[in-house]
């Protein structure tokens, strides 16, 4: 597999109070691992899958251009994002995306301008304790939110690539129990990356099996039309490559 060179903003201080950041979802990493392989599904197929987006979409409080986020170990308090074109280079700020009731951790993105060029990395704060996990990604833009298997052992996500058609990566996160300061530890599993179509979703048939509602892009009367198909593949361990 080969990466493109990543942008890492990683904030990890909120206002004077440092939080404990694990990046995962390198390139290296993955590429050691097994790769996922996909067979063709049906759309009676994904429409039966497991619609496990249990994403609880709420509106955090707002400080002074803060966002507020609660914890177990008291509010946090994160820049919001600017839209501001004026700003020039440098750190714009966080969205918020999101909560993720079955691991406990609000969705985050951070945003940075660098060379009038913008990235944006994804990130999981832990609402028991606030540590944080950072899924790295392969572009500029931050990775999907990723979606719990049903018994929330792992971690699905894909990135669309943003300058190349009917491309995308998919990764598969490990969910496992962690160390102080972790309560939890995210590790990269399996993945897979092609070029020849975009995902448009991804659900859970099961614990171990993925499916994925994938899409091309072609030319139909001068305007891009989306062609979609279906493809599942089931996770893969270490030792059976």
């Amino acid at each position: 597999m080969k990466l493109m060179l990543i942008f890492l903003f990683s904030i990890n201080l909120v206002y004077g109070q440092s939080i404990p950041n694990l990046t995962v979802g390198y390139g290296d990493r993955y590429d050691i691992l097994p790769k996922l392989g996909f067979n063709t599904a049906t759309i009676e197929d994904y429409n039966k899958a497991f619609s496990s987006n249990h994403i609880v979409n709420k509106t955090p409080a707002v400080e002074r251009k803060n966002l507020v986020i609660p914890t177990g170990k008291g509010k946090l308090k994160f820049k919001k994002y600017s839209f501001s074109a004026d700003q020039g280079d440098g750190f714009r700020g966080w969205e918020y995306k999101g909560y993720l009731p079955q691991l406990k951790m609000h969705i985050l993105v951070s945003n940075h301008v660098s060379e009038s060029l913008g990235f944006s990395d994804l990130v999981l704060i832990d609402s028991t304790n606030v540590s944080q996990h950072t899924i790295a990604s392969i572009g500029d833009a931050a990775v999907e939110i990723p979606i719990p298997s049903p018994n929330g052992y792992f971690l699905a996500y894909y990135y669309n690539q943003v300058y190349t058609s009917n491309s995308c990566f998919i990764g598969v996160l490990a969910v496992r129990k962690g160390k102080a300061p972790f309560r939890i530890k995210l590790s990269e599993y399996n993945s897979f990356e092609t070029d020849n179509w975009a995902v448009e979703d991804i659900r859970w048939v099961d614990n171990t099996t993925i499916i994925i509602k994938a899409y091309t892009l072609k030319k139909i009367d001068n305007e891009n039309s989306k062609q979609f198909a279906y493809y599942t593949a089931r996770l893969r361990q270490e030792n059976n490559k």
